[in-house]
């Protein structure tokens, strides 16, 4: 493996690079105390290893490991500092490892190890370039091949998940940097703010090594953009299915229904952004909408085993809508499930008091009243 060195102090340097020669598997290259020097050399030659110091002048040694990895996304980072307090707040193990000065043996064969592990394991992870992906953002997270291969992203901290999601909400678009700093870190001064926006997109671009390109978090002087290439996504394919208003016809009404049906769960389930509740909901109302349709539908030509099997889903994932709880009752009733009416009214009417303290609208209720003097 080849590594470069950069550090401001030369008496460090030679050290280092005289500890790292005793350990051996990683050939020296260059060193540099001009940062500016050592990036020329890191973005021009086939570079593994960047060992990097924190405090060096004219360019911070994390604004340096950002620019870095920009340009050669394959170069792993080793951070050194002499601050040991700085370094677990600020970078908290983003890095591939942070090593604190005066360096010793022992704890820098430990790195060593885990560089060398690391590359094994990313080597062992890499997926194919030929292979689609699908992304699924509503119910749990899931990010699989056309194969079924499934594979994990694995964020370090809670920061870095959420930039990588909100960058993923606002794909292939620009979001500036102040507007990321505001959003995360609102009550971080700036140069801090910056510095854990820095280290949360490293942490990101190594979670996506293995995936070869097929996901990129690009930096621009506006700010970042996450690009995707060769994933469908589920939300991509149901907005298509908002603006193309399909009719439902008999042809139609199967495709419809199954296109419906793959979304379970929520738009980003199982987090608790605040940014993403408003599209949450509109989701929830769209899809709503368009099964209510398709209920109606089925409901108008007469097929009420399949209105049934449809408007049972929006139940058990809308349980306290009132328009959704009627037309289970009426298809219901359609089918001569009479229990069935009369258990789901009741059950709808105490759900209603328990969460809401409320009773069921007048609708809702005038139309049980009239059915239950029917039977």
């Amino acid at each position: 493996m080849k590594a470069i060195l950069i550090d401001d102090e030369q008496l460090a340097l030679r050290y280092l690079e005289y500890q790292l020669m005793l350990i051996g598997s990683i050939e020296i290259v260059g060193k540099y105390t001009d940062p500016l020097e050592g990036r020329r050399a890191v973005e021009e030659q086939d570079i593994d290893i960047v060992f990097l110091d924190i405090n060096i002048p004219e360019l911070s040694g994390i604004e340096l490991a950002e620019i870095l990895l920009e340009r050669k996304p394959g170069v792993s980072v080793v951070f050194v500092t002499t601050y040991e307090e700085y370094a677990i707040k600020a970078f908290e193990l983003n890095a591939l490892d942070y090593v604190l000065k005066p360096v010793h043996m022992e704890r820098l064969k430990k790195t060593v190890l885990r560089i060398q592990q690391y590359k094994a394991l990313n080597v062992g992870q890499t997926v194919s370039n030929s292979r689609k992906w699908n992304m699924k953002l509503f119910g749990p997270f899931l990010l699989s091949d056309d194969q079924g291969m499934q594979i994990s992203l694995r964020f370090r901290t809670t920061k870095a998940q959420e930039l990588f999601f909100y960058l993923i909400h606002h794909r292939g678009k620009v979001v500036s940097k102040v507007i990321l700093m505001d959003l995360l870190w609102p009550d971080f001064e700036l140069s801090k703010a910056s510095s854990q926006l820095y280290t949360a997109v490293y942490h990101i671009r190594k979670t996506l090594e293995p995936l070869q390109g097929h996901i990129q978090l690009k930096n621009t002087a506006e700010g970042y953009v996450m690009q995707l290439e060769d994933i469908y996504l589920d939300v991509d394919g149901f907005e298509r299915l908002l603006q193309s208003e399909i009719s439902i016809t008999n042809e139609t009404a199967e495709d419809f229904e199954r296109k419906l049906t793959m979304l379970q769960g929520e738009y980003y389930e199982q987090f608790l952004f605040d940014w993403v509740e408003y599209e949450r909901q509109r989701y929830q109302l769209q899809w709503m909408r368009l099964m209510m349709n398709l209920t109606k539908w089925y409901f108008e030509q007469a097929k009420y085993e399949k209105a049934f099997k449809v408007c049972e889903s929006l139940c058990s994932r809308y349980p306290l809508e009132e328009q959704v709880q009627l037309m289970y009752l009426k298809i219901s009733d359609k089918l001569g499930y009479h229990f069935i009416v009369q258990q789901q009214y009741q059950l709808y009417k105490s759900r209603l008091e328990k969460e809401y303290h409320d009773m069921p609208d007048d609708e809702i209720t005038e139309w049980y009243e009239c059915w239950k003097k029917k039977y």
